[in-house]
Formats: structure tokens, C-alpha cells, sequence
């Protein structure tokens, strides 16, 4: 029998980010976003009837749905559905790679990174004493505290290519559906809840913005979801990927 698209997108996934030779790793990404950028609807047997906005509108319906994939201890691909002008609030990814294919609708995505020039520049002045009206406490200082840089706004719809982060770049993210329900397909490697070095687990955490302190430069701190965000679960009735794929 012949591999279902997406289980060649996930076989593709598995090479990326388990192959022990790092000279290829910018190839084997480069042909993962290729692959992915070919992802639709049909090939995830998505159900379209979750786009319905009425479905959103019912008792107790979680602002979010999640369908899992397929999760090990290397890579981890699932689809975020979210309600019309529904959003992912502001959240990290320690350490790790992400990849988004939007499926359905449209979502606006807001990118910070940190440790970048411009945040270590801020948080060295901090360090320093700086008398500047907008210099806060050093970072070191307030547990939770971080320095980030916005770097990228967009919005991305079906016909838009993959987006990516990485453990430098782009690595805190918000999500938000723009008028209308949105899906999208999301890859990480490695999971959320698999061990990181010098810590038991990796574990997302949430941020609010504080303030601005130079342009485009922004103090945020960790602090627990937000109230208004939980999740549902919808049952995967797509390919089966173990059977196909050979590990």
C-alpha cells in the first residue's frame, strides 16, 4: 500500500529532527516545510463541520479543539481549531523547533524572540542602574521576567506557507482567528512534557505583557493560563501514520 501524504510529511518530521548529522539538518527542514506547505484539509480528514460558527456557540464549548495526531518522544503533530477571534494566549517554546500549516480560515500570529541584540542591550542597562524613566529591575532579579523582542506579525491563511520557529527565533508566540474559526496543523520537536536539559520536563508557560520599554521591546511575565482559554479534544479519523511509516 501506498504512504498517505501525510505520513510522508511525517516521515520527513522523524528525519528532520532525529538524524544524529547536524550538517543536514537545514536541508532535511527545508524539504519538511516544503512538504508541508502542501498539507490540506483532505489529507488530515479534517472535520469541516467544526468551521460551522454555530458550533462555537454552544453550552460549555472550549474556545479551542485539539486533534492528536501523533506524539513520541521526538516530535509531536496535531491540529488547533480555534472559535472565530479565538486566540492562543501569549506562550513559549523552550527549546524547541515549530512548524504551522493553517488549514483552514485565517489566524494572526504575534512573534517575540528573546535574547536577541536589542533585549540584551535592555537588560544590560538594567544591570547597570540605568536612571531612564522606562529601565525596570533587572530581569535576574524578578523570577518569571523576561526581555522580548516583537519580530514578526502575520497572517497566514491555507494559500500562506508553513510558519517556523526555533529555540532562537520566534520562540514566543499569540495566535488568534481573524473573524471566522481557523485550523491549523502544528509539528514541535521536541514535545511539550519531554525532559529539557538541567530541568524533569518541559513545560509551556503562559506570559502577559507588562510594558514597553524601547521600541518594539517588551518586559513579559510568566503567569498561569488565562481563565478565558481551555481546550476540547476531537477524535483523529485520519490516516493511520504508526501503520504506515516505518521507524
Amino acid at each position: 500500500m501506498s504512504k498517505t501524504y501525510l505520513a510522508k510529511v511525517l516521515k520527513q518530521a522523524l528525519n528532520t529532527f532525529t538524524s544524529k548529522n547536524s550538517e543536514i539538518f537545514s536541508t532535511n527542514f527545508a524539504t519538511l516545510i516544503a512538504l508541508l506547505d502542501k498539507v490540506t484539509t483532505e489529507h488530515v480528514d479534517f472535520p469541516t463541520q467544526i468551521l460551522d460558527p454555530k458550533v462555537w456557540t454552544l453550552p460549555d464549548k472550549a474556545p479551542v479543539s485539539c486533534i492528536t495526531i501523533y506524539e513520541d518522544s521526538k516530535i509531536s503533530m496535531g491540529i488547533f481549531i480555534l472559535k472565530p477571534n479565538g486566540k492562543l494566549p501569549l506562550h513559549n517554546h523552550p527549546d524547541m523547533h515549530g512548524l504551522i500549516k493553517v488549514l483552514a480560515g485565517q489566524v494572526k500570529i504575534v512573534s517575540y524572540s528573546i535574547n536577541t541584540e536589542k533585549t540584551k542591550e535592555i537588560d544590560l542597562k538594567s544591570h547597570q542602574g540605568s536612571m531612564d524613566r522606562l529601565a525596570m529591575p533587572p530581569v535576574s532579579n524578578k523570577p518569571g521576567l523576561v526581555t522580548a523582542e516583537l519580530v514578526e506579525i502575520t497572517v497566514a491563511n491555507s494559500n500562506s506557507p508553513p510558519c517556523v520557529l526555533n529555540p532562537n527565533f520566534k520562540n514566543l508566540h499569540e495566535i488568534q482567528s481573524v473573524n471566522e474559526p481557523a485550523a491549523f496543523l502544528d509539528i514541535l520537536s521536541p514535545p511539550y512534557d519531554c525532559p529539557e536539559p538541567g530541568s524533569e520536563t518541559r513545560t509551556c508557560s503562559y506570559y502577559s505583557k507588562l510594558c514597553q520599554v524601547s521600541p518594539d521591546v517588551y518586559r513579559l511575565q510568566e503567569t498561569i493560563s488565562p481563565s478565558w482559554y481551555w481546550t476540547d479534544s476531537i477524535p483523529y479519523t485520519g490516516p493511520d501514520l504508526e501503520a504506515e511509516v516505518i521507524f
